[in-house]
């Protein structure tokens, strides 16, 4: 009996680290399965398409909107409690959006669905940093953000099967029994941590955590819709025009806060700010490539749609293997190395696919699709092993929702790029392959200016934090940093 208590003990920290990523997955999968039934629910229900779209459309700007509301609630109330309650919502809400009457019912579960989803999120990696040793953060977040990746890869693979061999209710729930497990996993294995009574007892700053959802939900709706209105259009210049001055409004309001939804003083902390803008460009250049190259197998090589996913496994399979051994190398040797090397490698495949896409065999398009996969699992773990070291502890919540709204940030940013630029110059590309082309350049081509830009970035906090360590503390900014 003491010898299975011991195992048990043993296993804790791994078992918890499963629940996390259950989620993790789960909730990237839920997002993109519905994608290719959306003509098939404006059908069965009666509506456009329009209305259908929001039903992913939706789904992310609730989660990007309340990701850093439902990290500042972990901050204040428990970030085990907050995740722990998002997988019983999520939980529920799917078994309800399945069994929707019509539309309306529908999208409004699928709301809920995305609050559920938001709250385990915004607090998965404040829980690995509170409750795994330095030398094992970086392994456990390279493994979640592994989940994260497959489950966007895996959604729209599995919708493609669901309907075409089962009924839309299954798109809803073949998630559920994972679902189930992974709530029962983190009731059990995820351990409560406790919360200093001064961040309980601080008033909520309501009016910035408005303010902030106002401007995350319009730039992300406004963003969604570039492709078919314009990134020009009247539409889209008012709404992020207005948008920008309500950031600026923002920006004084929690400066002058005691305690900010946002904490925006830590952004001055270089290698914090640098890493969250790095997650997001990272995000952006992995999602161009993976909404692009299906048009170029597709138009140009002629591949049917399930010959064409084969090959852009490719991306997930190098990011699954080495994400978590990248974070294990960040926390013996420091982010900054692999972090630069992830940016090269991901700019690396930009430089060859804008010079060469059209004359490439098969297997170097194989090979650079892995090469992206690994630099995005170079970047991932370290860049966010290196963000929550840097945070302040009390702001960890509010820090792990920044990270994961930049990374839902940049997959919608990516995507508008790539089928904007794809759909803006080459609007008859199906029957074109040479225009096919020289759109796909060109988004592969913005994509190196992206890494460059990056990669200085790196640069520059690197500089910029060795002088804040110099001005904090002269004799520990002489010590090697591990976490640079």
């Amino acid at each position: 009996m003491q010898a299975a208590r011991t195992r048990t003990k043993e296993l804790r920290p791994s078992l918890m680290v499963t629940a996390i990523c259950l989620g993790a997955f789960i909730s990237h999968f839920t997002a993109g399965i519905v994608n290719v039934s959306l003509p098939q629910f404006a059908a069965i229900f009666g509506t456009t398409l329009g209305t259908a779209q929001w039903i992913t459309t939706g789904y992310l700007l609730v989660i990007a909107s309340l990701l850093p509301v439902m990290g500042k609630l972990g901050d204040r109330w428990g970030f085990r409690l907050i995740h722990n309650l998002g997988y019983i919502l999520f939980g529920i809400s799917s078994v309800l959006v399945a069994f929707s009457p019509n539309i309306g019912a529908l999208l409004g579960f699928r709301i809920v669905q995305a609050v559920g989803a938001a709250m385990f999120q915004a607090t998965n990696m404040a829980l690995i940093t509170l409750h795994l040793p330095k030398q094992n953060r970086g392994r456990a977040l390279g493994t979640v953000n592994t989940a994260v990746a497959l489950g966007a890869m895996s959604g729209p693979i599995a919708g493609g099967m669901v309907a075409e061999w089962l009924n839309w209710h299954w798109l809803f729930l073949i998630h559920v029994p994972v679902a189930a497990l992974a709530t029962l996993l983190a009731f059990r294995f995820i351990p409560p941590a406790p919360v200093m009574d001064k961040q309980r007892s601080a008033p909520f700053d309501t009016m910035g955590g408005l303010m902030f959802m106002a401007i995350i939900s319009s730039v992300i709706w406004t963003i969604s819709g570039s492709s078919s209105r314009g990134w020009l259009s009247p539409v889209t210049a008012a709404v992020l025009a207005s948008a920008a001055l309500l950031l600026a409004v923002f920006m004084i309001w929690e400066r002058r806060q005691a305690n900010p939804f946002i904490p925006v003083r830590a952004f001055r902390i270089p290698a914090l700010s640098a890493g969250l803008i790095i997650s997001c460009v990272a995000f952006v250049l992995a999602n161009s490539f993976l909404v692009t190259l299906p048009f170029y197998l597709s138009g140009v090589s002629g591949m049917s749609p399930s010959a064409a996913g084969a090959v852009m496994t490719a991306y997930p399979i190098l990011l699954a293997v080495t994400g978590p051994f990248a974070g294990h190398l960040s926390d013996r040797f420091g982010s900054g190395l692999l972090v630069l090397l992830g940016l090269l490698a991901m700019g690396g495949g930009a430089v060859v696919f804008s010079l060469g896409l059209g004359v490439l065999p098969m297997a170097g398009l194989i090979a650079l699709l892995a090469l992206v996969g690994l630099g995005m699992g170079l970047i991932t773990s370290p860049n966010n092993s290196t963000i929550l070291h840097h945070a302040p502890k009390e702001h960890v919540g509010a820090i792990g929702g920044m990270i994961a709204l930049t990374r839902n940030l940049g997959m919608v940013v990516g995507a508008a790029l790539g089928l904007g630029v794809v759909q803006g110059a080459a609007p008859s590309a199906s029957s074109e392959p040479d225009r096919l082309l020289g759109a796909l350049s060109s988004v592969f081509e913005i994509n190196v200016w992206l890494c460059a830009g990056a990669i200085a970035l790196l640069g520059l906090s690197f500089y910029l934090e060795k002088r804040r360590r110099v001005q904090l503390d002269p004799v520990r900014s002489a010590q090697p940093e591990t976490h640079p």
